[in-house]
């Protein structure tokens, strides 16, 4: 993410499921990295963002693989269509911001 661009926690998120899916604990480092230390989401922050991007269509959860430790399922993200497109329009801007 180049200096000067303000992003939301949503648009991050977006932004860094591009690369596929991922599960929660992943988006949160990923989110943290991409944006330099900028966003860093607690577990609370994720859920209740990742839900309105459910809620409106850009996200879909699935249960994924075991989790080593607790044995259940865990919860993975990947992009809707639309949420693919949004995350390019994301990409595309902090692309074109740089310099």
């Amino acid at each position: 993410m180049s200096e000067g661009i303000s992003i939301t926690p949503q648009a991050a998120l977006l932004r860094v499921l591009i690369s596929g899916e991922s599960d929660g604990p992943e988006l949160m480092r990923k989110v943290y990295d991409w944006t330099g230390g900028k966003i860093e989401l607690d577990e609370q922050g994720f859920l209740a963002t990742i839900h309105e991007l459910e809620a409106t269509g850009l996200v879909d959860g699935h249960s994924g693989a075991a989790d080593k430790r607790t044995g259940l399922p865990r919860q993975t993200y990947t992009l809707t269509a639309a949420g693919h497109a949004s995350a390019m329009e994301i990409l595309a801007a902090s692309l074109t911001r740089k310099g």
